[in-house]
């Protein structure tokens, strides 16, 4: 059996959320503050026999920090095993957790292993029955937000069910069970659905048989190995039975052998004496104990393996191991620990925080690579900030947090019916297409899952430019706003926007490629390649359309073309050509074409330059040669706009709009903008000066950005 789905609901940032499980390594991914540690805790909460909490420990920041008033709302924490086979039903606690009948409507909106078992085991924190029963009166008689206001932390208690079905974080789940508390409604205990909650359950007996390990991201492992219940002493402790009676009768032999040579040293036995002594001259004879030194250490096998450690053979101390190498031990030791106890444990569950930590880029892929690979009866969930990781992950096994403000969180499932398209839509037969992604989705591609927003390009060209265009002309980088720029090398740009979707990835893409239109004259363009443009705009549309978080935005010709358009842009593209030729005439040329010749003779010669030098390079000349008098192209700007439409912040347009207002040499005519900016303070004043810049600049690129982004409503 594994763990394959937690329900969470109430704690803290995560108001209702589930998340999705596979055998063998697991991550949960997201920005900062988006909830990844409060889901590892409410894991530990369920299932970690070392994480002492209860009801003296719970806080009122426990609750759901969007509901406000916390008072008689209840925390749900559910975790839900798949595949218990026939053999582990045999064992009590596999019965004692899987229900008698399946609900199939709680069973429909769960992929799981439809040949084997499922069993659910709950945590409920909620008003102790007294209190329920009070509040339920109340809403009856009208007094109810004077009871609920009476509530306190010690009236609430931890309630452990297992048989549960239902999905918790549905809404009305939730108010079938608790009430609708806004409206002043609450369930009488006398009314539970046992059918929803479960049936009561020794949590103890869950931890007996499920043991679960939790391994910090600022961890001391050195300090660890020191405690006395480190894996060492864990591991002796369940071996030592089978030790052999002969070696521990002989290591007893020896120590005591010991403790007598160490006593009979003369200068040990002296100091006995001596103290004697003392105590003599101090309180007399008939007061004085007679006491003497001596030796002596255990000889129980327990309290010697007290004395076990690990240190590197060609090294003295263990102490000498770097922060990496100690983190990798810890893991294999806990791995070994899990072996050992495989005769009491059903399931093991190791739980790592950012396994990165001081790890080597080469290791972290090893180390995620082989814990894939584990037993069966191990299963990894680990948080990473690691593009490496997720790099090597299946896309199926990883769980992305979105904040989605300062109080919530939501899971997102990137695989969530993926196949399905890739069969129905993408018609790829045979390998389902999560795996196909999965393998696709490089270190580099894999960014746009911890990406707030996305950009898909079709070549190096705009992977290069668009990059430089943003902070030179917006004065802010793509990775300050949070926008992830992949290079897809092609134009299957819908192997990857399919990823993006409500059922799936919740985040704004932009899709940015070229049309190819036909220039009238210009020997350079080409039919063929604007059909394919035509087609491909075609195919994008009827995928796509009907998404609210993919938009393809479109290029009229190419990046070279219609950067060199224009006007701002060309004494940049003429400064490479000056560059990049030595033969005045050519130069001449190619100059002439960019700055006056007509719309097809510039094609012509944007064309040949971008390909004599080719597209990558040129767009990295052009990205060390543009500044912020440069103009970026309207479908850019548009597709720049679009991704970021979620994710714009107060904050982030006041430091574009000051990097650009600071761009402009400025008259006394603007000392009040100039004012306005120096000494806006509030966040009504910053709007107002924004909104002035906006007004005065409205052909700045920033203010095009600006309105194309939503305006100000941030």
């Amino acid at each position: 059996m594994y763990l394959k789905y937690v329900q969470i609901v109430n704690f803290k940032n995560l108001k209702n959320v589930r998340f999705e499980f596979s055998k063998g390594a697991n991550t949960i991914i997201g920005e900062n503050d988006s909830g990844k540690s409060n889901a590892l805790t409410a894991i530990r909460i369920l299932l970690d026999d070392n994480y002492y909490y209860n009801t003296k420990r719970l806080k009122e920041t426990d609750f759901s920090y969007a509901l406000g008033d916390w008072k008689g709302h209840w925390i749900i924490i559910s975790a839900f095993f798949d595949e218990i086979s026939n053999e582990d039903k045999h064992n009590e606690f596999c019965a004692e957790i899987t229900p008698e009948q399946e609900n199939i409507d709680f069973l429909k909106s769960y992929i799981r292993c439809t040949d084997k078992d499922f069993g659910t085991v709950s945590l409920f924190i909620r008003p102790c029955r007294t209190k329920r029963i009070e509040l339920a009166e109340a809403a009856q008689n009208g007094t109810f937000e004077a009871v609920r206001s009476q509530i306190k932390l010690s009236d609430y208690e931890f309630y452990y069910t297992s048989r549960s079905q239902a999905d918790f974080t549905d809404e009305n789940v939730y108010k079938s069970i608790v009430g609708d508390i806004c409206a002043g409604q609450y369930v009488n205990p006398e009314d539970d659905d046992q059918s929803v909650l479960g049936s009561k359950i020794d949590i103890m007996n869950v931890w007996q048989h499920i043991s679960t390990v939790f391994i910090d991201a600022l961890r001391d492992v050195e300090s660890e190995l020191r405690k006395p219940k480190n894996p060492i002493r864990q591991i002796i402790d369940t071996i030592e039975g089978n030790i052999e009676e002969t070696d521990i009768d002989d290591i007893k032999r020896k120590i005591s052998e010991l403790n007598q040579k160490i006593s009979h040293i003369p200068q040990v036995s002296d100091i006995g004496s001596q103290v004697n002594q003392k105590l003599l001259e101090m309180i007399g004879a008939i007061y004085s104990p007679e006491i003497k030194l001596e030796s002596r250490l255990k000889e129980d096998f327990a309290t010697l393996a007290r004395y076990l450690t690990i240190s590197p053979s060609n090294q003295k101390d263990i102490d000498l191991l770097g922060l990496g190498h100690l983190n990798i031990l810890y893991i294999a030791m806990k791995l070994v620990e899990f072996e050992v106890n495989r005769n009491r444990e059903l399931l093991n569950i190791m739980i790592i925080e950012e396994p990165e930590a001081h790890i080597h880029t080469h290791i972290q892929k090893t180390l995620f690579n082989n814990l894939q690979v584990t037993h069966t009866y191990t299963q990894v969930v680990m948080s990473t900030h690691s593009t490496h990781l997720s790099e090597v992950s299946d896309i199926e096994k990883v769980n992305v947090m979105k904040k989605v403000d300062e109080q919530t969180s939501l899971v997102m499932k990137p695989t969530n019916g993926l196949d399905q398209f890739g069969a129905d839509v993408l018609e790829y037969k045979g390998i389902p297409f999560s795996k196909i992604l999965s393998r696709y989705l490089d270190a580099k591609r894999s960014v746009l899952l911890f990406s707030k927003g996305v950009i898909l390009v079709e070549g190096d060209g705009e992977e290069i430019l668009i990059p430089a265009l943003v902070k030179k002309v917006l004065g802010v980088s793509i990775d300050e706003m949070g926008i992830g720029l992949i290079n897809i090398g092609s134009v299957g740009f819908e192997n990857v926007a399919c990823i993006f979707d409500e059922s799936r990835l919740q985040r704004k893409c932009s899709i940015v490629t070229d049309l190819d239109v036909v220039v009238d004259g210009a020997k350079k363009s080409s039919q063929v390649a604007m059909d394919r443009g035509a087609s491909r705009r075609k195919k994008l549309s009827e995928l796509f359309d009907a998404n609210p978080y993919v938009s393809a935005f479109y290029a009229p010709h190419t990046l070279e073309v219609d950067f060199a358009s224009e006007d701002n842009n060309k004494r940049f593209v003429c400064a490479i050509i000056k560059r990049a030729y030595k033969d005045a005439a050519t130069k001449e040329k190619h100059v002439l074409a960019v700055k006056s010749g007509t719309e097809a003779e510039r094609y012509d010669s944007v064309m040949t330059v971008a390909k004599n030098i080719k597209k990558g390079w040129y767009a990295t000349l052009l990205a060390e040669k543009i500044d912020d008098d440069a103009t970026i192209p309207m479908y850019i700007l548009d597709a720049i706009a679009f991704a970021s439409k979620d994710i714009l912040s107060e904050k982030l347009l006041w430091k574009m709009a000051s990097y650009s207002f600071n761009t402009y040499n400025l008259d006394e005519d603007y000392d009040d903008l100039k004012t306005a900016f120096k000494e806006a303070r509030s966040s009504k004043e910053i709007k107002e000066t924004i909104e002035m810049f906006c007004d005065k600049f409205p052909d700045d690129m920033v203010s095009l950005f600006i309105a194309k982004a939503g305006g100000l409503n941030v």
